[in-house]
């Protein structure tokens, strides 16, 4: 397995399943360009895409669950990144 360090901005913290269900998407900011992405990593660093990741993420005990919105180049370039690490 091969581990990748990306630039991103934290955006929320996830407590639960139901905090996914409450919080996302009302709670996210508006997009800042068209192809923005967004990317959730639980606390053993995998990645959740879909409800049915939340709730074995909650079976795995394994939140709490960070949502970010990933910075591309051009954004650094731009002054965009916010200085995450992760």
């Amino acid at each position: 397995m091969t581990e990748v360090a990306i630039k991103a901005e934290l955006l929320l913290t996830l407590e639960s399943k139901q905090d996914w269900i409450n919080k996302v998407p009302r709670r996210l900011p508006p997009k800042n360009r068209y192809g923005e992405q967004f990317l959730c990593v639980d606390s053993n660093g995998y990645v959740l895409e879909i409800g049915a990741d939340f709730a074995a993420a909650e079976r795995l005990k394994s939140y709490p669950v960070r949502f970010y919105r990933k910075i591309t180049v051009s954004q650094f370039e731009e002054g965009g990144d916010n200085g995450s690490d992760q």
